[in-house]
């Protein structure tokens, strides 16, 4: 598999031609470029991180986020397109059920959970939905 680097308004034009069931890229240009698929099934891909469907937000291989509840700490990396809690080592497909396996209730996982930004600061994930907006525009 070759990797390819683009903008993050060319990622989000490329996820906005996705139709049912296309789940990667390479199926979503496969099908505008036209590729055959006996050509194209070679390639096999490995989802890095954790995507954010809803929101668009791209979460790299080991992002780490943060956050505390009742007085304990708890802390989830991105890995192969899920959330691993690293408290108990279980694994989660989404923001939410990673939030539902730390708190009784719902509650929005954005504005709970936190990152450390690189000047050392923390801030809460909900600001990287800002970011993606404004690269975009």
């Amino acid at each position: 598999m070759k990797t390819i680097g683009v903008s993050t308004a060319v990622f989000a034009a490329i996820w906005s031609l996705r139709q049912e069931g296309e789940e990667t890229e390479d199926a979503i240009l496969r099908r505008i470029l036209k590729v055959d698929p006996s050509k194209a099934e070679a390639y096999q891909t490995v989802v890095l991180g954790f995507r954010d469907e809803r929101s668009g937000v791209d979460f790299p291989e080991g992002f780490e986020i943060f956050r505390t509840y009742k007085g304990r700490e708890f802390r989830a990396k991105a890995t192969r397109g899920r959330w691993l809690l690293t408290n108990d080592s279980s694994t989660h497909s989404s923001l939410h059920k990673l939030s539902s396996a730390v708190v009784a209730g719902n509650e929005n996982s954005w504005q709970n959970w936190k990152y450390r930004r690189h000047d050392g600061t923390d801030g809460l994930i909900d600001r990287l939905r800002g970011e993606l907006a404004e690269d975009q525009s």
